[in-house]
């Protein structure tokens, strides 16, 4: 059976990336071979502390309205991981295929490298930051890229864009 993996994350999240990889997994189910989906979502809990750390009494609106600020935008991130989470387990009913759908909090690189290897194909998204900063700092979606593609498997990135309002 093949596998394909979707990596959602609280910084990188894009619905083109769901989309591919509900294409992906019609395309082998139309070529005769059995499929099944899975989704990561990984709250990067640490990374949402040092942003709030970093606003601490230096903050434009004040460190209470700032922190809340980034909270309300977390809790926003999350309702629209679980909306693309629903989808993509609505989109594999559609397909008749397998889906499965696991919540971690932690580190993203790791994380995401960790759940690679059982998987043939992984759609991660990048976030939205332009290429000269992800070649001078990097980025955590390339990393786990070069993995993926160094152990054969088939990788797709798509860069994150914020969701519409509602969707």
């Amino acid at each position: 059976m093949k596998r394909v993996l979707l990596i959602l994350s609280t910084t990188r999240y894009s619905k083109a990336s769901l989309d591919g990889a509900l294409a992906e997994a019609r395309q082998i189910r139309d070529g005769g071979e059995e499929v099944a989906l899975h989704v990561l979502y990984i709250r990067e809990t640490e990374e949402l502390a040092q942003v709030k750390s970093t606003v601490d009494g230096d903050a434009f609106l004040g460190a209470g309205p700032q922190a809340q600020i980034i909270e309300s935008l977390e809790k926003q991130h999350h309702a629209t991981a679980v909306r693309r989470i629903e989808r993509g387990r609505r989109g594999a009913a559609e397909l008749g295929i397998p889906f499965s759908a696991n919540e971690v909090q932690g580190d993203y690189l790791k994380l995401a490298q960790a759940e690679t290897a059982d998987h043939d194909v992984v759609y991660l998204s990048r976030a939205d930051r332009p290429y000269i900063s992800r070649l001078l700092f990097g980025s955590a979606a390339e990393s786990v890229a070069r993995l993926v593609r160094k152990e054969g498997h088939k990788v797709v990135i798509n860069d994150a864009t914020p969701p519409a309002w509602g969707e």
